[in-house]
């Protein structure tokens, strides 16, 4: 008998091929990509669209940006300059209106006291506001003459910014 030429080779594994170079496709570094940048990007989107749509689906907090950037345009638009729009108190909060209370100081040595609430008029927060004037405390033994005692009310709805 003739001897055989013939080379005898081991089946490869089961797994084998695809963790060899020659499967890899050319879709393979597209993918690599789109997870390296798309899934971030999508991520980032993500949060931006929700704080954009936040607005229209929860009330401002009493101390946040956007309830004391709405304070600074009333105070403008009435010619008062507190000196801080701090301390500012939350009454109350659900989910359809959020009470608020200030007692701001001004310049004169005067406070202003502030009572404002937020809540839902045709999906849009509004705001509602009563400011009055209180007069600096005299040090004086004498009583404080009625008239620096007077109050300015102000009761008027704005929108929310």
């Amino acid at each position: 008998m003739a001897p055989e030429n013939f080379s005898h080779k081991p089946a490869p594994a089961r797994g084998s091929a695809r963790w060899t170079a020659a499967s890899s496709s050319p879709a393979r570094p597209n993918r690599l990509a789109f997870r390296l940048i798309g899934i971030p990007v999508l991520a980032v989107a993500g949060v931006l669209l929700y704080s954009g749509l936040r607005d229209y689906f929860i009330l401002p907090e009493c101390d946040s940006a956007r309830a004391k950037n709405t304070l600074a345009d009333i105070f403008k638009q009435l010619k008062f300059e507190p000196q801080s729009l701090e301390p500012i108190k939350t009454i109350s909060t659900s989910k359809d209106q959020v009470v608020c209370n200030a007692a701001l100081p001004l310049a004169d040595g005067a406070t202003l006291n502030v009572d404002y609430s937020f809540f839902w008029q045709s999906n849009k927060a509004n705001m509602k506001y009563s400011i009055s004037r209180k007069a600096a405390q005299s040090s004086a033994i004498s009583p404080v003459p009625a008239a620096a005692n007077a109050s300015l009310r102000a009761e008027r709805s704005h929108p929310a910014l």
